[in-house]
C-alpha cells in the first residue's frame, strides 16, 4: 500500500511517499503553502510541486495533507475544492497542521498536539475518533502564544523598564542592540515608520529565551507565562476529548519548544501533570510529515505497527530529518 503524507506550513512544505512497512519511496520539500499568506493559487502551486516530487508518477492508495491555515470550515471548503484539482486516487483527508504534529509524536491514535512556533494552535483526537481544535485566530479567539507574542512581550517589557512603568531588565539593552537602535524614542520611530515590522519582531523570540537563562526575572516571567498558557490549553483539550484521566500523549511541536533552557518545557510538563497525571508530555521527535503519513494510513482502517514510526525515521533522507537546534 502506498501512503502519501504532506505537511504544509508557513515556510516550507514537505511531502513523503512511503509504503505501509515504512520504506520511503519518494519525498520533496519546497516553500511554504499557507494560503492565508500566499492565496489559494500560491499555496496550491507549492503543494502541487511537492506532491509531484514525492510521487514521481506513482499513485497513492491514501493521502493526508496537514496544512497551516486549515482552521475554519470555510478554510476546509476552499482548500478541499482547490486540492481536488490534484486528482489524487484513493482516500484523501485534509487536516490542520497541528494534527500532523500530534500524530508524529503520539504513541496512540488519540491524544493532544500543541504547536507553538510563529503562532499557536492546539488540537487532538479522542478515543472514539472525534477531532477537536481551537480556532487559533490570535487574540480575537483568546489565544496567546508563539514567537510573535513572546517577542512583543519582551519588547514591551524593555520599553516599560526604560520609561519607568516596569522593573529593570536585561531586555532593555538587548532589545536596543537587536534592532541597532541608539535609544527607545528612536526605536519607537522605527516602529511608527514601519522600519521595524511584525516580521522583524517575531524573530526576536530566541533573545527572550536567552535572557531568561541569565536569571533575568522579567524574561523568566514571560517564558513561564507562555508555559502556563500552553499547559492550560493542553488540559482544556484533554478535558474536551475526555482524556483527562487516560494514558495518552501531549505532543509539543514548533520552534519555541527548542528555545534555550528548559523552563518552557518544564512548566508545561509540571502543570499538565498536576491536572492529568496519566498524560505524558513529550516533544516531537520526527518531522510532522511522518504524522501525516500515519494519519493517511489510519484513514484506510489499517493499524500502524508499533515500530512503524521508528522505521520511517530511520529511512528519512537527511533533508527531512527534524532539525533540532543545538
Amino acid at each position: 500500500m502506498l501512503i502519501l503524507g504532506l505537511d504544509g506550513g508557513g515556510s516550507k512544505t514537505a511531502a513523503l511517499l512511503a509504503d505501509d512497512q515504512g520504506q520511503v519511496l519518494g519525498w520533496s520539500q519546497v516553500g511554504g503553502s499557507n494560503y492565508h499568506v500566499l492565496g489559494l493559487e500560491g499555496a496550491y502551486a507549492a503543494v502541487k510541486q511537492a506532491v509531484k516530487g514525492a510521487l514521481q508518477g506513482r499513485s497513492p492508495d491514501a493521502s493526508c495533507f496537514s496544512m497551516a491555515a486549515a482552521d475554519t470550515p470555510l478554510d476546509f471548503q476552499k482548500l478541499t475544492q482547490k486540492l481536488s484539482e490534484l486528482q489524487l486516487p484513493g482516500i484523501f483527508t485534509l487536516r490542520n497542521d497541528v494534527m500532523g504534529i500530534f500524530r508524529a509524536g503520539s504513541r496512540f491514535p488519540y491524544g493532544v498536539g500543541i504547536v507553538c512556533g510563529t503562532g499557536f494552535n492546539a488540537g487532538g483526537i479522542s478515543r472514539s475518533g472525534k477531532e477537536i481544535r481551537f480556532p487559533a485566530l490570535g487574540g480575537f479567539t483568546g489565544d496567546y502564544g508563539g514567537g510573535g507574542d513572546i517577542a512583543m512581550s519582551g519588547i514591551g517589557a524593555a520599553f516599560r523598564a526604560w520609561d519607568g512603568r516596569g522593573e529593570p531588565t536585561l531586555l532593555q539593552d538587548a532589545v536596543l542592540r537587536a534592532f541597532n537602535a541608539p535609544d527607545f524614542p528612536t526605536l519607537a520611530e522605527y516602529w511608527a515608520d514601519r522600519k521595524v515590522t511584525y516580521e522583524h519582531v517575531r524573530h526576536l523570540a530566541p533573545l527572550i529565551f536567552e535572557i531568561s537563562t541569565q536569571g533575568d526575572e522579567v524574561a523568566t516571567r514571560i517564558i513561564r507565562e507562555q508555559g502556563v498558557e500552553l499547559a492550560t490549553s493542553a488540559v482544556a483539550m484533554l478535558r474536551k476529548l475526555e482524556l483527562i484521566d487516560v494514558d495518552c500523549d501531549v505532543v509539543l511541536g514548533g520552534s519555541l519548544f527548542w528555545g534555550k533552557g528548559d523552563l518552557l518545557l518544564k512548566t508545561v510538563s509540571e502543570l499538565v501533570g498536576e491536572k492529568a497525571p496519566n498524560a505524558h508530555v513529550t516533544r516531537i521527535d520526527v518531522p510532522p510529515v511522518v504524522g501525516s503519513v500515519l494519519l493517511a494510513l489510519e484513514s484506510t482502517g489499517a493499524v500502524p505497527s508499533p515500530d512503524l514510526k521508528a522505521i520511517l525515521r530511520q529511512n528519512l533522507p537527511p533533508e527531512l530529518q527534524l532539525q533540532i537546534p543545538a
